[in-house]
């Protein structure tokens, strides 16, 4: 095997990974999760190394540490870059996983995805999954946090009989980094939302024009 067709093989198997799709979604579909996936990761490490290194020196607070504890505790049962890199895990495994059982037939036809049919379906499938697991993770972000807050008020309790205050530092720089990272998955589920409709359009064309089936059969039967 050549060098230039090692080359093609690995970036189409990487293009796979980072888009979620498979060959049937146009390039430019593909290309688009694929950079859209890569900025959200590179986001994300540049945040782990920045902005979210250590939430908890970030609150400045008029109580004991436990209190502090307690507070952040009650504002965030999830810290939204917690929760976003939960997004890119189970988005890259999804990735992972469409990487790894597509197999469409080569020219022999060798191959458990022969009917064009099935592999469209297989390529909805697909994207309605990565549809889910963005929207999933987006409806929560948005759901917990409208916006991330400046300052943190919680009422005394037994632990801390005082009401506890705590200003967030850089929280405009957070809240604009959760926006870009949520906007970055926003994009992403337009994208696939376009090329879903394009699968489905021709699988209703397949369906109700059955002599385009046989067509791709028989184009297939004649790969050099």
């Amino acid at each position: 095997m050549s060098l230039p067709i090692q080359v093609s093989m690995g970036t189409d198997a990487l293009v796979r990974l980072l888009s979620g799709t498979t060959a049937l979604a146009p390039r430019l579909g593909r290309a688009g999760l694929s950079i859209l996936m890569a900025v959200r990761l590179a986001a994300l490490a540049l945040g782990a190394r920045s902005l979210w290194r250590d939430e908890m020196d970030d609150l400045a607070c008029n109580s004991s540490a436990s209190c502090r504890l307690a507070c952040f505790d009650a504002a965030f049962p999830v810290s939204p870059f917690t929760l976003f890199l939960l997004q890119a895990a189970f988005v890259s495994a999804h990735g992972l996983a469409c990487s790894l059982l597509w197999r469409p037939p080569d020219c022999q036809g060798k191959g458990w995805l022969r009917d064009k049919t099935q592999q469209l379906r297989l390529h909805s499938l697909s994207l309605l999954a990565r549809i889910l697991l963005e929207g999933i993770f987006l409806m929560t972000f948005h759901a917990l946090y409208a916006r991330y807050p400046q300052t943190l008020h919680c009422p005394a309790s037994t632990l801390c009989p005082d009401t506890v205050v705590c200003t967030i530092q850089n929280a405009q720089w957070k809240d604009a980094f959760d926006l870009f990272v949520a906007g970055t998955s926003w994009a992403s589920v337009a994208v696939c939302l376009t090329v879903l409709y394009l699968a489905v359009t021709e699988i209703v064309q397949l369906t109700l024009w059955p002599a385009k089936r046989h067509l791709g059969h028989l184009l297939l039967a004649e790969c050099p």
